[in-house]
């Protein structure tokens, strides 16, 4: 699993890689060492400083597992789980700290079952927030390549460097994802829920969402509730 350190200072980003390097499961780099291509599952956003990158703040969505770095005086809880972050990292950093949250994220991440949506390619993270953000309207590749600035062969190579698969998968696999946390979590009927992620048929989403989890909305969320029944 491979964790990308947005930020710029060097010394930063070589203490969370020495001490995450007892996690076999985990690689930190500073992601402007990232080949284009590569994804990242977890990202560490250094907000000691402002973000001024390409890969910013308004560049993570659809966001993945995501730490914030901040200065142990300045902390604000509040402020970090608002915007979105998974946890934090205190400055100074502490190794028994680093390790621990670092390990959670991984679990967190596993419990996701979540394609990566970190790419180190821009044109294709900006796609991934493109997606996301219209996750419940019909787009083409062709609409898709034309609002990031490139051509459907260019987009699908690229899409397929970085995570496998090219940007229609990748959005179905989104949209499976999201739906999943949809039943989970909320209370909506499954045909509402089918109409949020575009599909104006829900045995069309019942389908797919078989085919991508292997039950049916209806099975998996009565599975999920089940599991879930104090006893």
């Amino acid at each position: 699993m491979l964790a990308a350190y947005l930020g710029s200072d060097p010394e930063a980003c070589k203490s969370l890689a020495l001490i995450a390097s007892s996690l076999r499961q985990i690689d930190i780099l500073d992601h402007r060492l990232l080949r284009a291509g590569r994804s990242a599952q977890i990202v560490i956003v250094d907000c000691r400083e402002p973000i001024h990158d390409k890969h910013g703040r308004a560049k993570l969505s659809p966001e993945p597992v995501k730490l914030a770095l901040v200065m142990e005086e300045s902390l604000d809880r509040q402020a970090v789980f608002s915007n979105g972050y998974s946890d934090y990292l205190l400055w100074p950093l502490t190794e028994q700290e680093v390790l621990r949250r670092l390990t959670a994220c991984i679990v967190q991440f596993a419990q996701r079952s979540t394609p990566p949506f970190f790419s180190a390619d821009p044109i294709v993270q900006n796609s991934c927030s493109l997606l996301a953000q219209r996750v419940d309207q019909q787009i083409t590749l062709v609409e898709l390549a034309r609002m990031v600035g490139t051509n459907r062969t260019t987009l699908t190579t690229r899409f397929e460097t970085s995570f496998g698969c090219g940007p229609m998968t990748w959005l179905r696999r989104y949209r499976m994802t999201e739906a999943a946390d949809r039943l989970r979590n909320g209370h909506e009927s499954i045909a509402k829920v089918a109409e949020s992620f575009s599909y104006e048929n829900s045995n069309n989403f019942s389908t797919a969402f078989k085919a991508f989890h292997g039950l049916s909305p209806l099975r998996y969320r009565k599975m999920i509730r089940r599991r879930e029944k104090p006893v």
